[in-house]
């Protein structure tokens, strides 16, 4: 299987709020979207927040995505990821909304799941936090069963019906999309394979240090103890900030400075998660999120830089980042020479996070279109040369 490089949005709308810069952020996201169709992207994926301003405006993934599968050809379409606890999605409209995306895409939907790794995001909807990991491993088994029982009938621990129910329209894909879960912290990358889905987990910390949670991810998956689809997907996706420009100074200023924006949005947004709150009252399935935001360490949901808040006081801090691997940014041939780091590190794909900060339009369209034309083909080339290489026949003594 070749490397995959994804686009990912999260419709980031930094202030000052002008009239009209929103909607514009929504239409140029489209664009972009479009111009990655055009440019060889594998995916592109929208997340689903809630009430991160500034940081994340995309709050109705599968509207967006909607658009996008009749704008499209061939990308797929990636739902990253729908939030399952029940009060904020409950998984029959899941797969309903889903299984549209499969038929308007024509069977190009990828699958993803999750609960969210900010209480913040959730206690407005009513959801109990300490119970978003039960459900959302019930209700992510669910959809596979709503998208093929007939007549179905369904009581468990957090969601349960009496009537014989047949959810339609049914997913063009057979016997359904690819699933996925995003990974918050480090036990969820065995999780995940032990689940035998695919995994989505953002990496800020270099490819270094994403080696631990691939290979634990890669040993599970492997042989799934609880498989939660009818089919295994065995994926590893990386997420992270990238950038790219023909001339490389320029490149890391921009991409750089906008990036570590992004970092600073985050944190500032999930300080006051687990706030005030003894560490032992914390649910053991957020322990991680809460300890690492306590020892200082920079933190955006998800997303663990390794970088305390002190560092984020530097003005060349992003040049730390960039050199470290941790952000995809630079020329063509930098960002070709760090996506094999990740390459070698395991992963199957990059999830590129472009849409930042105030980076202009036209710089991300032009960002994509070097993508498209010199670094996808560059990783493609470096996996030809490996391939050949291993088919060559060995030397005769």
């Amino acid at each position: 299987m070749s490397f995959k490089v994804d686009l990912l949005f999260e419709v980031e709308v930094p202030r000052p709020w002008h009239e009209g810069k929103e909607r514009d952020r929504f239409h140029e996201a489209l664009e972009q979207a479009v111009f990655a169709d055009r440019m060889g992207f594998d995916t592109v994926w929208f997340v689903e927040h809630h009430f991160l301003e500034e940081a994340a405006h995309s709050s109705a993934p599968d509207a967006i995505l909607g658009a996008l599968t009749q704008r499209t050809d061939r990308i797929r379409i990636g739902l990253g990821v729908a939030l399952m606890p029940g009060r904020v999605n409950h998984p029959i409209r899941v797969a309903e909304r889903a299984a549209v995306l499969d038929i308007l895409s024509d069977g190009r939907l990828e699958m993803g799941t999750g609960r969210s790794s900010s209480p913040y995001q959730l206690r407005a909807f009513g959801v109990d936090v300490a119970k978003t990991r039960e459900e959302w491993e019930e209700a992510t088994r669910l959809l596979p069963q709503l998208w093929t029982k007939e007549k179905f009938s369904y009581h468990g621990t957090h969601f349960s019906w009496d009537d014989e129910i047949t959810v339609v329209p049914r997913p063009v894909q057979q016997p359904h999309p690819p699933l996925w879960v995003a990974s918050t912290q480090p036990d969820t990358c065995a999780l995940a394979g032990s689940k035998g889905l695919g995994l989505l987990m953002p990496q800020l910390g270099g490819p270094d240090s994403a080696r631990e949670g691939i290979a634990a991810y890669k040993a599970a998956v492997a042989d799934p103890s609880d498989p939660l689809g009818l089919f295994v997907n065995d994926q590893c996706a990386l997420f992270t900030c990238a950038f790219t420009n023909d001339d490389d100074d320029r490149a890391r200023v921009l991409g750089g400075q906008a990036a570590m924006w992004y970092l600073q949005c985050l944190g500032a947004i999930y300080a006051n998660d687990w706030s005030g709150q003894p560490l032992e009252s914390v649910p053991d399935s957020y322990r991680f999120h809460a300890e690492s935001r306590r020892s200082g360490l920079v933190t955006g949901g998800t997303l663990q830089t390794g970088m305390r808040s002190s560092d984020m006081k530097d003005p060349h801090a992003y040049e730390k980042m960039i050199d470290s691997g941790a952000f995809c940014v630079g020329d063509p041939a930098a960002v070709v020479a760090n996506l094999e780091r990740y390459r070698q590190a395991g992963a199957d794909r990059i999830v590129c996070v472009m849409q930042l900060a105030e980076l202009r339009h036209e710089d991300l369209m032009r960002s994509i279109e070097l993508f498209g034309r010199e670094i996808i083909p560059a990783i493609r080339a470096n996996e030809a040369r490996e391939a050949a290489a291993a088919e060559a026949p060995l030397p005769t003594p």
